[in-house]
């Protein structure tokens, strides 16, 4: 974990969940900035709990958040496919 980052709070997970909970209600109607900001905010917690946990399976978990992440902002970056 980077020196800077601080430990994961139980009131940080919950809030997660909450809003994990939240938005799979809203099912495929989510705003994309949303759900950016929500995948942000699962690698950045994974990472943060593998960095304090430092088991393989952990980094992993947090490696694969990561890479969700770096797909979504390329999805959200690419033109519409039907040109528009």
């Amino acid at each position: 974990m980077p020196a800077d980052a601080e430990p994961v709070s139980v009131a940080e997970v919950t809030a997660f969940l909450a809003d994990t909970r939240r938005l799979t209600r809203t099912g495929p109607d989510i705003d994309p900035a949303e759900w950016l900001a929500f995948i942000e905010r699962k690698a950045d917690l994974l990472t943060r709990i593998a960095g304090q946990d430092g088991t393989g399976e952990a980094r992993a978990v947090a490696k694969a958040a990561r890479e969700q992440l770096a797909q979504l902002r390329t999805a959200q970056s690419l033109p519409p496919a039907d040109g528009a």
